[in-house]
């Protein structure tokens, strides 16, 4: 029997849902400035190269979060992380959709990504320390509904733009969103000064988690990046049906982590989750490589998403495990490892593509695969049941 999901009231977490509406919203954004490069291409007069320029800026800023995050948030007031990552979010998607030329647009891309980056590090630890020992069914459930919003992107740019040529429209909502979640987040009673909070150590047990996540990123972003163009290159199906064809990989990850969310494998370790995931995500891909059926590369397709789906919000509960005196810290550093993948991964990929094809090169999410069962195996076990320490900076 499935358990109750997670809720403010039954978890007694304060604000837990501000947080995972904060993450839901990045999602859409993240998603949905993919669906707006065509627009902003066509509007700017800019070339494949140039339009393709946003998403690396995208990837430069969330990297910025990923090293900057917590030393930030060790000297500015309780709270104050949250609205600068929403000043950074709201002038990035301002820059995007009144972008003059390419180097404003590419401004705010970067500062979309810093913002995004850095509010996605203040929600993974405030969503982990609110679940305690639930806090793996509280990621899931915070992963799938982004993943509901994520998906809603697309569809909701590209109703805007058909309908009335009014794609920016669909990027200004979340500012809205944003604005109002700033207005209704609890805030708690703080010193006039900010706290001082001392640098923690990252135990080497972490750098080990830390790189399973590079490369279940990777997995993940890999799939979402090229899984239409195989599929349409092995089975010779449309355009049209391959892109409808890979949104089952969206489907399967909702599905995952959906059920994560309901508790399912919550009496299981970690590592098993994590060990079974990237098994299932090496059959999907596998399938898709060999496959020329579509029924066979839906099924491939789905699986792929069930078994990424585990990835990143397990991955993140192993990571806080593996470093409880320093969360702040490690949650930073994840952001940076999704920034690397993301930057890197669907890049390489497409160099690989061009040098051999794209059924070649699609056995490097296979390979990243296995090289993220083998960072598991020799990832040292983490001490259990130590507290986070009570002076980190809080959620206000």
């Amino acid at each position: 029997m499935s358990e109750r999901p997670l809720t403010p009231a039954s978890s007694g977490i304060r604000g837990a849902w501000i947080s995972i509406s904060y993450l839901a919203v990045w999602a859409y954004l993240l998603y949905g400035i993919g669906s707006a490069t065509p627009y902003l291409r066509a509007d700017l007069h800019l070339s494949d190269f140039e339009a393709g320029l946003h998403a690396s800026a995208l990837a430069v800023g969330v990297l910025a979060a990923g090293f900057s995050a917590d030393a930030i948030a060790r000297v500015i007031r309780p709270g104050g992380l949250f609205d600068l990552s929403v000043a950074s979010i709201v002038a990035g998607v301002v820059l995007l959709v009144l972008a003059p030329f390419l180097a404003v647009s590419l401004a705010g891309a970067c500062l979309l990504g810093l913002g995004g980056g850095t509010l996605g590090t203040q929600v993974n630890v405030h969503l982990v320390r609110s679940g305690g020992d639930d806090s793996r069914r509280l990621m899931g459930q915070a992963n799938a509904i982004a993943m509901i919003t994520a998906a809603a992107a697309p569809l909701a740019i590209g109703l805007a733009a058909s309908g009335y040529n009014a794609w920016r429209a669909a990027l200004i909502l979340p500012i809205m969103a944003f604005l109002a979640l700033t207005a209704l987040r609890p805030r708690e009673s703080s010193p006039s000064r900010p706290v001082r909070v001392p640098r923690a150590r990252l135990p080497t047990a972490y750098w080990f988690v830390w790189l399973l996540l590079v490369l279940g990123v990777s997995i993940e972003f890999s799939f979402v990046f090229w899984s239409s163009t195989i599929v349409g290159k092995r089975t010779g199906v449309s355009d049209a049906d391959a892109t409808l064809l890979a949104s089952l990989f969206m489907a399967g990850m909702f599905v995952g982590r959906a059920a994560i969310g309901r508790g399912f494998g919550g009496r299981r370790s970690p590592r098993l989750i994590l060990s079974a995931g990237l098994g299932m995500a090496m059959l999907g891909a596998s399938l898709v490589c060999i496959s020329t059926m579509p029924a066979v590369s839906a099924l491939g397709l789905f699986l792929g998403g069930l078994g990424t789906a585990a990835l990143w919000p397990v991955g993140l509960t192993v990571a806080f495990a593996s470093s409880p005196g320093a969360q702040l810290e490690a949650s930073a550093r994840a952001t940076l490892a999704s920034g690397v993948a993301v930057l890197v991964a669907p890049s390489a990929l497409g160099l690989a593509s061009d040098a051999v094809g794209v059924v070649s090169a699609w056995l490097i999410i296979i390979a990243l695969g296995a090289g993220a069962l083998a960072v598991l195996a020799m990832t040292p076990r983490p001490p259990a049941g130590s507290p986070a320490p009570e002076n980190a900076p809080q959620l206000s």
